[in-house]
């Protein structure tokens, strides 16, 4: 019964990465054609804008109730719903010819893009038994770099032969065929009720009631500062390349797109570290330390520096999220609370990804340049304490 469970697992997994990367694919269309877009639809810089925020804004307003809606759902149910919502969304937004039906559309994209971050990591959960859950987690916790990545690569092209739309176009039919993908294979695992019994028999007051757990919550304010630093150098980098260093805009989005590339190589690293050492904790200490030692390096070297300082950076930093999604699930104790786990540490996230451009903006317009990135320094390092009032290993 373990080794089917075992060898399906790894279905499970490939399934849960495609369908995953469905969510950033939608999210990060926008940028590559903004300025298409903001031709088109008569949109000020503002509004184009705030179709990136959106998800952020969906995703805060969202994280904890996603968790009583996978529970009520089950993962499969979920995943449906979640990809409903993102395939539907891009349609409405390939149809759109105004800012209101684009918005409603984005909207509806953050309700599926929110639900599949709590359902991938709890999938993983339940298929992969603790001792084999670092590395599947690693590997997964790419799925924001990888479909980021694909999308600034592909969607000028598109764009170039058969306009701005035609990447809308791309990612309704990836999510449409996702969606398949998962109604026809994804499934639970037949040995769930024996496997909980098995790995966590007990009556912990905290795997009763997931949501009073402590350390589920402390680890999702590590999460919220981790995201606001990601978020403050996803959305800066570019500008202050443009503005203070005089590159190309060409040059500063592939310079800026290392920190991406870095986590593409190093998270699956870091689920494999962890799961040779048996500590998550470890793991994110060391990547949030020395993280927190680099973030204002990107601000300070000569421009040839620039790019291995962003790549030194983005390698410490890929170690923080596939440690801490391992962690959140080893928090929970039990699999079928693993949604209430991921929900939560989802609402960090997002609460982070939402902060962060608009704190970081704010200390750069009233500080400067690189007393904003030193300022981040003491940020990390309020993580780095945090991480110790975390019960696990």
């Amino acid at each position: 019964m373990s080794r089917k469970r075992f060898d399906y697992s790894l279905t499970i997994f490939i399934i849960i990465f495609l369908v995953s990367i469905a969510a950033p694919v939608n999210l990060f269309k926008v940028p590559p054609v903004m300025f298409f877009m903001m031709s088109s639809l008569n949109l000020s810089i503002a509004s184009a804008g705030f179709m990136m925020s959106v998800f952020a804004i969906m995703g805060i307003a969202l994280a904890l109730p996603s968790g009583f809606i996978v529970h009520g759902l089950g993962l499969k149910r979920s995943g449906i719903v979640a990809l409903g919502a993102l395939m539907i969304g891009s349609f409405i937004g390939w149809a759109s010819d105004n800012s209101a039906q684009m918005i409603i559309s984005r909207i509806i994209e953050g309700v599926g893009m929110c639900l599949i971050s709590v359902i991938a990591p709890a999938a993983i959960a339940v298929w992969f038994p603790p001792e084999k859950r670092s590395i599947p987690m690693g590997i997964w916790a790419t799925w924001v770099s990888a479909g980021s990545i694909l999308m600034f690569l592909i969607a000028p092209a598109m764009n170039s032969f058969w306009g701005w739309k035609s990447v809308w176009g791309f990612s309704s039919l990836y999510t449409l065929v996702m969606l398949f993908v998962f109604i026809l294979f994804f499934r639970m695992p037949d040995t769930l009720n024996e496997s909980i019994n098995e790995e966590h028999g007990g009556d912990d007051e905290s795997s009763f009631r997931p949501y009073s757990n402590t350390s589920i919550w402390v680890l999702a304010a590590v999460f919220v500062i981790f995201n606001i630093m990601v978020m403050a150098i996803c959305t800066f980098m570019p500008s202050f390349l443009e503005i203070q260093r005089d590159f190309t805009p060409e040059k500063a989005s592939a310079v800026t797109s290392l920190f991406l590339v870095a986590s593409l190589i190093i998270s699956p690293v870091a689920g494999y570290i962890a799961y040779r050492i048996k500590s998550y904790k470890k793991v994110i200490l060391c990547g949030i330390f020395f993280a927190s030692m680099g973030v204002a390096l990107p601000f300070v070297v000569s421009d040839k520096m620039i790019p291995f300082t962003l790549i030194l950076l983005g390698s410490f930093a890929a170690m923080i999220a596939p440690a801490a999604f391992s962690a959140a699930a080893e928090i929970m104790k039990y699999p079928s609370h693993a949604g209430a786990g991921m929900s939560i540490l989802a609402f960090g996230q997002y609460i982070g990804m939402c902060v962060g451009p608009a704190l970081f903006g704010e200390l750069i317009e009233h500080a400067g340049w690189v007393t904003a990135a030193l300022m981040l320094i003491p940020i990390m390092l309020t993580g780095f304490v945090l991480v110790f009032f975390i019960k696990v290993k």
